[in-house]
């Protein structure tokens, strides 16, 4: 914390706020889904940035995965996986002084798509079968820490933030959207003892020199990105033109978004605007063969 003043005294007193810095951390994050959706209320964040319902095939998932984790004597693995049906099997693992190992099914858990949402077993006195089933009725009513993150990355990135690392965790916000993130910072300090660290950032020459490398070159990995798919859509167009017009929607919200940084930081976007340009025009290409 003291780190974080220091930090924060020595660049609050440049000149126009053109942003915030940010990183955060999740601790005790596991919560309700209904406590999240109070919390997210309350702190005026978009119903729309909250993750999605739990479901039972998740749940079920999540359930296995975690309460096989540390066990030395049992294995749950998937066993089949298809439109109908869910299947894991209860596996005892056992190893001899010389080194065998031998593996004996003793239990199966399974969960019917479309049903009720109940799940079925062969051995319902098993105690890992009644470990699994008791998480996976818990899991239908909450948010993993997991779908927290999500939430937090699809907020940050209806924010317009760039990544400053390339694993993330530390993230750069234009200041027009200043109030959304103390929304989400106060959204986060009511989840566990979870925490969201903002540092104002004022206008310099070699800040906005900084960022609006990091900003352009954040734009330009999307471009990337989608210039190697639409290739693809080149040599083999896919089958829904929805999926071509999504195409055109994303590009217009990185041209927003580049426009956005060249606003805030005198960023030069007229490079990102041709490649933009010239993706459109092979999608409505795509779209319209005959205008080709």
């Amino acid at each position: 914390m003291k780190a974080l003043a220091q930090i924060q005294s020595h660049i609050q007193t440049a000149g126009k706020h053109v942003g915030d810095l940010l990183w955060w951390s999740l601790d005790e994050a596991r919560i309700s889904v209904t406590r999240l959706a109070e919390v997210w209320a309350s702190a005026g964040l978009s119903a729309t940035l909250l993750p999605e319902a739990p479901t039972p095939e998740k749940a079920l998932k999540t359930a296995c995965r975690e309460q096989a984790v540390g066990r030395s004597d049992y294995l749950v693995r998937l066993g089949k996986e298809d439109g109908c049906e869910l299947v894991f099997a209860v596996v005892r693992e056992e190893k001899d002084a010389s080194g065998n190992v031998r593996h004996t099914q003793e239990a199966r858990v399974s969960l019917r798509r479309g049903g009720s949402g109940a799940l079925e077993t062969d051995a319902p006195a098993h105690a890992l079968v009644q470990a699994i089933s008791e998480a996976y009725a818990g899991l239908l009513k909450v948010h993993t820490p997991d779908d927290v993150r999500r939430a937090v990355l699809r907020a940050l990135d209806s924010f317009a933030a760039v990544t400053l690392r390339d694993h993330g965790g530390v993230y750069w916000v234009p200041a027009p959207y200043a109030r959304e993130v103390r929304r989400l910072q106060e959204a986060l300090a009511r989840i566990g003892r979870s925490r969201m660290d903002v540092v104002p950032i004022h206008a310099t020459p070699e800040g906005n020199a900084a960022l609006g490398a990091a900003a352009h070159s954040a734009v330009q990995r999307e471009i990337e990105d989608l210039q190697a798919e639409i290739k693809a859509f080149v040599d083999e167009p896919p089958g829904r033109t929805l999926t071509l017009v999504r195409r055109l929607e994303t590009f217009e919200d990185l041209r927003a978004k580049a426009q956005l940084y060249q606003s805030v930081l005198n960023v030069q976007v007229s490079d990102l605007e041709t490649s933009l340009n010239e993706l459109s025009a092979t999608v409505h290409g795509l779209l319209h063969p005959a205008s080709l």
